[in-house]
């Protein structure tokens, strides 16, 4: 009785393991940017289980499952996922159009800073119907204006936040300096990440010593016109590990500086759908037609002297080693979400900005904004597996970052081709 008992359990135990291994994954002979440093391992083999990177060496050395699945990679480069830092939900009918762009693009993580569709129903959805094709959420609880909560109202909602399992708060316009008071101190003593938009009428040095962790847009910093003043705010925001995610591609379209030809250049166009690009040209005409082609190169030509010191100002932050993040803000014109995750790229090489930084800036460094950089962010064994596969060395030409083909989420595989022809 006890040898069949035995032989039983040994049975049951060998078709556990057989089936978890039936899930195995290789990829093959690839060249890996782990993100821990600007060096490549070339031709060397990740071997994926359950959705973890367990091993990485040359293929030869791997334990194979007669199952697995394997991926070659020879010729190729592949990098942690793209974390979209910046970006809205729309309303609840598009929501799920916007979730397979981003996959398609190479994003794995998305930070939500504004919705039109209620969060809470959306991550019950999602954790309920693993089919659905989607980057993994960081839900946000979004403050306003007409919030104007004490310090014990505010207690209560990060009670009921962390119950939710809401990731950060995001502040889109506070109430009064007491407001932001209260708030800051609330999210310090129950441990909530609170950024968003620099709060207006409170000084600079106040909110970056206030634990307020991530400012958009280089709000704040570019109302400050004096050289030592604004090295200081610098100095201050690294010793304060404040990180700066910059949307330098909102500044650009919504002030329309690719306007009336530069924007028929713009990265989005070799990924975008064709009705896509029929529609945005039908949106651009629209609006030149209103406003007149003279009012709208006037404008341009006023704002530019603010975007050439907002690229000045990242590349400070850059130099003095901040952390920055990588977010697009989408939702204009010729913009596409997740492929406008390019278009951020090349904005900020352009600025000035090394190729390594803003690869990290969108891959390991959102990692550690939400605390998680040993769960995700490199490749290393024990880390999840999501992940991105190119044609091209990003790290030689950030424009490379478009040759993304296949985007993996826990180990699973989503093709690019694939998940554009479902638009």
């Amino acid at each position: 009785m006890k040898i069949r008992l035995t032989i039983l359990l040994f049975s049951l135990l060998f078709l556990k393991v057989n089936a978890q291994n039936s899930n195995d994954l290789i990829i093959k002979d690839v060249n890996i940017l782990t993100m821990k440093s600007s060096d490549i391992l070339n031709n060397k083999s990740i071997l994926i289980q359950n959705g973890k990177i367990v091993k990485i060496d040359d293929f030869k050395k791997l334990s194979i499952n007669k199952n697995a699945k394997i991926i070659q990679g020879k010729g190729k480069y592949i990098m942690p996922g793209l974390s979209e830092m910046h970006s809205h939900l729309p309303i609840e009918s598009k929501v799920d159009t916007l979730l397979i762009e981003n996959v398609a693009a190479g994003v794995t993580h998305l930070r939500i800073m504004n919705t039109k569709t209620p969060q809470l129903p959306l991550k019950e959805r999602l954790k309920n119907n693993q089919n659905t094709i989607s980057p993994k959420l960081h839900y946000s609880h979004i403050i306003r204006r007409d919030i104007k909560y004490t310090e014990i109202q505010f207690d209560s909602l990060m009670t009921e936040i962390k119950k939710n399992e809401i990731n950060f708060i995001k502040l889109f316009s506070v109430a009064s300096e007491e407001v932001f008071d209260n708030l800051m101190k609330s999210a310090t003593k129950n441990n909530v990440i609170v950024c968003g938009h620099y709060p207006s009428g409170i000084k600079m040095e106040k909110v970056l010593k206030s634990g307020f962790k991530s400012i958009e847009h280089l709000a704040g910093y570019e109302q400050i016109t004096d050289e030592v003043e604004l090295s200081k705010t610098i100095e201050l925001t690294k010793k304060s590990g404040v990180f700066n995610c910059p949307t330098l591609d909102w500044d650009i379209m919504a002030k329309d500086l690719q306007y009336p030809n530069d924007y028929k250049n713009r990265l989005v166009y070799s990924n975008a759908p064709k009705k896509y690009l029929d529609k945005w040209e039908i949106e651009y005409n629209k609006a030149i037609e209103k406003e007149g082609i003279d009012k709208v190169l006037l404008s341009k030509e006023k704002y530019l002297p603010t975007f050439a010191y907002k690229q000045k100002i990242l590349k400070k932050l850059s130099e003095n080693n901040c952390l920055l993040l990588l977010g697009s803000d989408a939702g204009n014109s010729f913009q596409m979400n997740g492929f406008n995750m390019y278009e951020e790229m090349y904005n900020w090489s352009k600025a000035g900005i090394d190729n390594l930084t803003i690869l990290k800036s969108a891959t390991i460094t959102p990692a550690i904004f939400f605390n998680e950089d040993k769960i995700w962010g490199t490749i290393e064994i024990g880390k999840s597996a999501d992940l991105i596969i190119l044609e091209k060395n990003p790290l030689e030409d950030i424009r490379n970052i478009r040759t993304v083909e296949m985007t993996i989420i826990d180990g699973k595989i989503y093709l690019k081709k694939e998940l554009l022809s479902k638009l």
